[in-house]
C-alpha cells in the first residue's frame, strides 16, 4: 500500500507488538543494555511507591504494631508466603493448560516479579512485567497474555464466590445490604467455563492483532486453577483470622469465615482500581466494612494495616528469593536481559 506521495506505507503494527516492543513472540530481546534500564526503572518505581506507602501511615502502623505479639506475626508472616505460593501456582496451573508449562522456579521468578508491579498505579504495569519475563522462557507474548488476564479472571471470580459463601456465616447483616451482588455469583462458574473464556480470550486477541491461542484450557485444567487460587484465599483468610485473634478478636468459626470471605473480596477487588496502588485504600475500606461487622472497626482497621504491611513485605521477599533462585538453576542465557536465550523444557 502506498501514499498519496507515491511512497510505501509502513505495516500498521499490531497492538501487542506496540506495548511491548522490545520483544517478540517466544522471542528475548538482543538489547541487554535496554532490558537492564527498564528493570532498574521498574525496581526504583516500585520501591518508591511502597516507601510511600508505608510512610503515610507509620503513625497508625506503629500504634498497632504494639498491641501485636511476635508469636502472632510468627504464624502470620508463613500463611501470607504460603497464599502467595499458591496464588503463583494458579498462574503455572494455566500456562500449563495453555501448552507451555513453566518449572516451578521460573514461574515463581515471573509471578513474584511481575506482582510488584501492582505498586505503581494502574494495572498494566504488572502485566508488562509479565510478559517480559515470560518471553526471556520461550513463553509467546500472545500466551503470557492470556495466562496474565485468566490469573485476575480467576482471582477476581473465586473471591466474589467464596464472600458469597462464607460472609453470611458472621456478617449477615453486612451482606443484606448488598443482596443484589448474589445476583452475579451464579454467572461467575459460567464465565470461567473454559469455552465461554477462551471464545472471549481470542476475541481480544483478534481486537489487538494476534491469531488465536493454539489450545484453550480444559475443564481439568479450570478445576485445577480454581483450586489453587481458592486455596490461596483460605491460607490468607487464615493470615488475617491469626491477626484478628492477637488483638483480641473471638477465635471462632465465625470469625474465621468472615476473615477469609471479607479478605478475599477486598483484596480480590483491589486489582480493578487501577489507579490506586497495590488497591491502596479500596482494600482496607472493604475489610474493614466486612470484618468490622463481627470484631468492630478499629480492630478490622488494625488487621488490615498490620497485613498489608506484612504482604507488601512478603512480596518483596519473595521477588528477591525467586529470582535469586532462578539464577542458580537457570542456564545463564535465560537471566533477564541475556540475548540467545536457551529454551528450557517444561516438564
Amino acid at each position: 500500500m502506498r501514499r498519496g506521495d507515491g511512497t510505501a506505507a509502513r505495516p500498521r503494527q499490531p497492538l501487542l507488538d506496540r506495548v511491548f516492543p522490545a520483544i517478540g513472540d517466544g522471542e528475548v530481546t538482543d538489547r541487554p543494555g535496554v532490558g537492564s534500564r527498564v528493570k532498574l526503572v521498574f525496581l526504583l518505581a516500585v520501591l518508591a511507591f511502597g516507601t510511600l506507602f508505608l510512610a503515610r501511615r507509620w503513625g497508625e502502623l506503629s500504634a498497632v504494631f504494639g498491641q501485636l505479639s511476635w508469636p502472632a506475626v510468627a504464624v502470620a508472616v508463613p500463611l501470607a508466603g504460603l497464599a502467595q505460593f499458591a496464588a503463583m501456582n494458579t498462574f503455572r496451573a494455566i500456562t500449563a493448560d495453555l501448552g507451555q508449562p513453566l518449572p516451578v522456579t521460573p514461574a515463581g521468578r515471573i509471578y513474584f516479579v511481575s506482582q510488584l508491579g501492582k505498586y505503581l498505579p494502574g494495572t498494566v504495569w504488572g502485566m508488562i512485567a509479565l510478559v517480559t519475563l515470560s518471553a526471556q522462557y520461550r513463553i509467546a507474548r500472545k500466551t503470557s497474555f492470556a495466562a496474565g488476564l485468566l490469573t485476575l479472571a480467576f482471582s477476581v471470580a473465586t473471591a466474589v464466590l467464596l464472600a458469597g459463601l462464607l460472609l453470611p456465616f458472621g456478617a449477615l447483616q453486612w451482606v443484606r445490604h448488598f443482596w443484589y451482588v448474589g445476583l452475579v455469583i451464579p454467572v461467575l462458574p459460567l464465565a470461567l467455563h473454559p469455552a465461554v473464556f477462551g471464545t472471549l480470550i481470542d476475541a481480544a486477541l483478534r481486537r489487538i492483532g494476534r491469531q488465536p491461542l493454539p489450545r484453550r484450557m480444559t475443564r481439568a485444567g479450570t478445576l485445577r486453577t480454581a483450586g489453587w487460587q481458592s486455596l490461596s484465599w483460605f491460607l490468607f483468610g487464615l493470615h488475617a483470622w491469626a491477626l484478628v485473634v492477637a488483638l483480641g478478636g473471638p477465635a471462632t468459626p465465625a470469625t474465621l469465615a468472615v476473615s477469609t470471605g471479607g479478605f478475599a473480596l477486598s483484596y480480590g477487588i483491589g486489582p480493578l482500581f487501577v489507579l490506586t496502588p497495590a488497591g491502596a485504600g479500596i482494600r482496607e475500606t472493604a475489610l474493614v466494612f466486612t470484618l468490622g461487622a463481627v470484631v468492630g472497626a478499629t480492630t478490622a482497621l488494625a488487621v488490615a494495616l498490620v497485613s498489608r504491611v506484612i504482604l507488601v513485605a512478603t512480596d518483596f521477599a519473595q521477588a528477591g528469593v525467586w529470582s535469586s533462585a532462578a539464577r542458580r538453576a537457570s542456564p545463564v542465557g535465560v537471566r533477564l536481559g541475556t540475548p540467545h536465550a536457551q529454551a528450557i523444557d517444561g516438564n
